[in-house]
């Protein structure tokens, strides 16, 4: 049953790309986003995340593509890739809240998406400005943060895996009286 409806999910996207390159002038474009929506509905099917991280990044270059094939201004295409990255990240934590290292794509992301909103929006100099704000906002975040390095209270040993399992010595024994 599985098989059949994503071999039905396919053949309708494909129909789709075709029909749009038939009725409009986007051509080859879509192919990257097409590619990019297949791995998506593997992911949406399988839940596997290796499959969410090319769908998430050729749907937004696609994306990109498409918008630039259609006239649109400035570095879309690079808008479009970092929207693609932070996808993954707000999809993964959607789908499944807490996994580990969820955050990496915020940085290419982040990235793409700060070198390109400025052309995009017709206001090149708002890099100049945003990125240094974001730098001094994160900074100021991270040292602010309740907790941080020294939460364990800085005297407690550091664990390593190696720790793992291992059931902690008892406490030594008071000293006889004297």
């Amino acid at each position: 049953m599985a098989t059949n409806r994503v071999l039905g999910l396919l053949l309708i996207g494909l129909g789709g790309v075709l029909l749009l390159a038939a009725t409009t002038n986007i051509g080859g474009e879509v192919v990257v986003g097409f590619i990019g929506v297949a791995f998506l509905v593997a992911y949406a099917i399988t839940r596997t995340y290796g499959f969410l991280i090319p769908g998430a990044i050729l749907t937004g270059l696609g994306t990109g593509l498409v918008f630039q094939s259609l006239g649109i201004r400035g570095d879309i295409v690079a808008l479009g890739l970092g929207l693609g990255f932070v996808a993954i990240a707000v999809v993964d934590q959607l789908v499944s809240p807490g996994r580990s290292g969820w955050w990496w794509p915020f940085i290419p992301g982040g990235v793409l998406l700060l070198s390109s909103v400025g052309s995009v929006t017709g206001l090149p100099h708002l890099g100049r400005y945003l990125v240094p704000a974001l730098l001094i906002l994160a900074g100021a975040a991270l040292l602010l943060r309740r907790g941080g390095d020294d939460a364990h209270g800085g005297d407690a040993p550091e664990l390593t895996r190696h720790d793992a399992g291992r059931v902690p010595d008892p406490p030594a024994p008071p000293p006889p009286p004297r």
